[in-house]
C-alpha cells in the first residue's frame, strides 16, 4: 500500500476525523477561518509575496486540501501578473477524493479551487504527484509518503511553511526534532513558518533548528499559535530569464513550451522542419513507463512521470487519445516473476497495473503478462499542437550558439543568421543534438527505428507490447519497431519491414499471416539513447540546457522532465526527487578525454 489509511470517518457534526490518530482535520468552529488565521495570516500572506515573480510554499499535512485551496484563492486574487506559486505538500495518510469532496463542500466560496484540486486528486500510490493550475499561476507537488522520506527527497528552497499535521500529542512522529531540523534545511533564510501548536518540544525543536519563534493568539479553542522566521542572511532570488529559446519541435520541445507558457515565460521556439517532423511524428504513440522490478529510484521516476503525463493528456487533449489500456506480454521466462514484483510496487496504484493470464487477452490468447490499465495510446500530432497552445514555430536550422559580450546568447542558423538575444537556451532537438558542438562531450547514441501501418479487417482490442508493439488504428494498426544503433538513416528499408513482420508473426501468428502482403505505410526516424537508458536533463554550460535521450518513452517522460528543467532555470525547487536529479544529469555521460 502506498500511503497509510487514515481510517477517516465523518462524525455526527459532519467534521472529518481520523480514527487512526483520534483527531480532527480542522477546527469545528470554522476550518476555513482557522486556515486563514493560523496559516495564511501566520505567514503574513499576501504581503510576503508582493513583488515576487515566484514564491515557494512547503506544507506538512495536506489532509483535506483546505489550506491549499485557501492559499490558491488568495494567490490568484493578489499575485503580480505572471507570478507563479510553487507548492510542495506532504501527506502520508491520503484520503479518497470522495471523502475530500465531502469535507470541502462546507466552503462553497472556495468552489473553483476545491474543484480544481479534486479534479486532479491522486490515487493511492507512493511517490510525487503533480497538479497544475495555470489559470491561477499555481503548481502543486504532493509527496505521498512518510514525512521524513518526503523531506529528504525534496530539493527544498521554500519561502514559507505550514506545519499542519495531527496534534503533536497524537502524532508525535511528524513533530520530531529530526523532522524540524529537516525543515530548516528546506527553507530559505527569512522564510516564515506557521503552525497551530505551541507544544514545548515543538518550540524547542524549531529554535534548535534555527527559527526565531513568537506566540500569537490562537484560533477557536486554541489559546495560542506559533509564528516563526528562519534566521540567516536573506539572499535575493536571481531575476527570471527575460527570454528563452527552445530548439526542437518534438514531444520534448513542445512539452517545454507548454510548461514555459504556464510559468509566464517569454520564449521563441525553433525547429528546422516543423512540429512533429522527427521521431515524435509517428501515426500513433504509447504512453507507458519503463518497468523496473527493482522498485528503486528509477522505477519511481518513471511511475511519477507516467501518472503525470496521463493526467495532463486527459485534461489538455482528450481528443488525441485513441484508447486506454496496454497489455505488456511476457517475452522471456523470467518475466513472470519480474512482472509479479512490478505489479506489487507501491509506486503504482493497485487498480492501474495487474497481472493477466493465458486466455484473458483475445488478441494474444496464449500470452501472460501485465495489464497497464491507465496506459494510453494516442495520436502524437494533436498532442503536440495542444502542448504548443498556438505558439508559433520559427523554421530555422540551428547549428550552434554564441555568448554575447553583454550577457546571454545568440543562436546561429545554417544560413549564418544570429538570432536572439536570449538569457537561456534549451536544446530539445532529438537527433539534432548530434549536429551541436557540445554533443561530442557526452556519450549519446542515435538509434534508428522503423514502424509500419497496415489495414486489417479484425481490429485489435488493445494496444500490446512484447518487445515489439502494436497500436490499434481505425481500420488497422501500427506495429514495430526496429532498433538500430549508430544509424541515422531515415529511408524506408524492406529488410526492416521484414524484421517487424517477423516480430509481429511471433506474437500474433494469425494476424501476422493475414497482413503479411500489405500494403504498408512505413516510416523511419531517429531517437537518442544513453548507455544507462535514462534521459539527459540539465545544464551543459551556464545558461545552456539540454533535454534529450528520452528514447521510446518521450510521451511518458517529457511533461515531467520539462517541468523539472524549467524549475532549475528559474531557481525554484525542483519537482523531481533529489536522487532523480543526479540520475539525469548530463555530467554522468561526459566522455573522459585521453591525453
Amino acid at each position: 500500500m502506498s500511503t497509510n489509511d487514515p481510517e477517516l470517518y465523518f462524525a455526527e457534526d459532519g467534521a472529518p476525523r481520523s480514527g487512526l490518530f483520534g483527531d480532527i482535520y480542522y477546527s469545528l468552529q470554522d476550518g476555513l477561518s482557522e486556515s486563514r488565521a493560523v496559516f495564511l495570516g501566520g505567514c503574513h500572506m499576501p504581503d510576503v509575496w508582493q513583488g515576487k515573480s515566484d514564491f515557494s510554499l512547503l506544507e506538512l499535512g495536506f489532509g483535506t486540501g483546505l489550506n491549499i485551496a485557501a492559499v490558491m484563492q488568495l494567490w490568484a486574487q493578489t499575485r503580480a501578473p505572471g507570478a507563479h506559486l510553487h507548492i510542495f505538500s506532504v501527506e502520508g495518510f491520503l484520503m479518497s477524493a470522495e471523502d475530500a469532496g465531502k469535507a470541502l463542500a462546507n466552503w462553497p466560496e472556495l468552489g473553483d479551487f476545491t474543484q480544481g484540486l479534486l479534479a486532479q486528486w491522486p490515487k493511492q500510490r507512493r511517490g510525487f504527484h503533480y497538479m497544475d493550475f495555470p489559470q491561477w499561476g499555481v503548481s502543486l507537488t504532493l509527496g505521498l509518503m512518510e514525512v521524513r522520506d518526503a523531506l529528504m527527497q525534496w530539493q527544498g528552497g521554500a519561502d514559507a511553511a505550514f506545519l499542519d499535521g495531527f496534534s503533536p500529542a497524537l502524532n508525535p512522529g511528524m513533530w520530531g526534532e529530526d523532522v524540524l531540523a529537516l525543515i530548516a534545511t528546506k527553507v530559505r533564510p527569512g522564510a516564515r513558518l506557521a503552525t497551530f501548536t505551541v507544544a514545548g518540544f515543538v518550540r524547542r525543536g524549531l529554535q534548535a533548528a534555527g527559527f526565531e519563534i513568537e506566540k500569537h493568539p490562537g484560533f477557536g479553542r486554541k489559546r495560542e499559535r506559533l509564528e516563526a522566521v528562519f534566521a540567516g542572511e536573506v539572499v535575493t532570488r536571481p531575476e527570471r530569464p527575460r527570454k528563452l529559446a527552445i530548439i526542437g519541435a518534438g514531444i520534448a520541445g513542445c512539452a517545454l513550451v507548454h510548461q514555459a507558457r504556464g510559468l509566464g515565460l517569454q520564449i521563441d521556439f525553433y525547429d528546422s522542419d516543423g512540429v512533429g517532423a522527427g521521431a515524435s511524428g509517428n501515426t500513433a504513440a504509447l504512453v507507458t513507463p519503463r518497468l523496473d522490478a527493482g522498485d528503486n529510484e528509477i522505477s519511481a521516476l518513471f511511475a511519477d512521470a507516467f501518472a503525470y503525463a496521463g493526467q495532463l493528456y486527459r485534461r489538455l487533449c482528450p481528443e488525441a487519445i485513441i484508447g486506454e489500456g496496454v497489455l505488456q506480454c511476457e517475452a522471456t521466462p523470467r518475466d513472470a516473476s519480474r512482472f509479479e514484483r512490478i505489479a506489487g510496487q507501491a509506486a503504482f496504484a493497485p487498480e492501474d497495473i495487474e497481472l493477466f493470464d493465458a486466455g484473458e487477452a483475445a488478441d494474444v490468447p496464449q500470452a501472460k503478462g501485465l495489464t497497464l490499465n491507465t496506459a494510453l495510446w494516442l495520436r502524437p500530432q494533436p498532442v503536440l499542437e495542444a502542448l504548443l497552445g498556438g505558439e508559433a514555430t520559427i523554421i530555422a536550422k540551428i547549428t550552434g550558439f554564441q555568448a554575447r559580450p553583454e550577457g546571454g546568447y545568440s543562436l546561429v542558423s545554417d544560413e549564418g543568421a544570429n538570432l536572439g538575444p536570449y538569457d537561456a537556451v534549451i536544446f530539445a532537438c532529438g537527433e539534432g543534438v548530434f549536429d551541436m558542438d557540445y554533443a561530442a562531450r557526452y556519450d549519446l547514441k542515435p538509434v534508428r527505428g522503423q514502424v509500419e501501418c497496415v489495414a486489417d479487417i479484425a481490429p485489435l482490442e488493445s494496444a500490446l507490447s512484447w518487445g515489439g508493439y502494436a497500436i490499434p488504428l481505425d481500420g488497422g494498426f501500427l506495429f514495430g519497431a526496429t532498433h538500430e544503433r549508430d544509424d541515422r538513416g531515415t529511408e524506408v528499408r524492406e529488410a526492416d519491414r521484414a524484421r517487424n513482420l517477423d516480430s509481429l508473426a511471433k506474437a500474433m501468428p494469425e494476424r501476422g499471416a493475414r497482413i503479411a502482403s500489405g500494403p504498408f505505410q512505413s516510416r523511419a526516424s531517429i531517437r537518442v539513447m544513453t548507455r544507462d537508458y535514462l534521459p539527459v536533463v540539465g545544464t551543459v554550460g551556464e545558461g545552456v540546457y539540454v533535454m534529450t535521450g528520452l528514447a521510446a518513452r518521450g510521451f511518458c517522460l517529457a511533461p515531467l522532465l520539462a517541468k523539472a528543467l524549467l524549475a532549475g532555470i528559474i531557481d525554484v525547487p525542483s519537482v523531481l526527487p533529489v536522487v532523480a536529479e543526479s540520475l539525469l544529469s548530463p555530467q554522468r555521460l561526459e566522455r573522459v578525454s585521453s591525453v
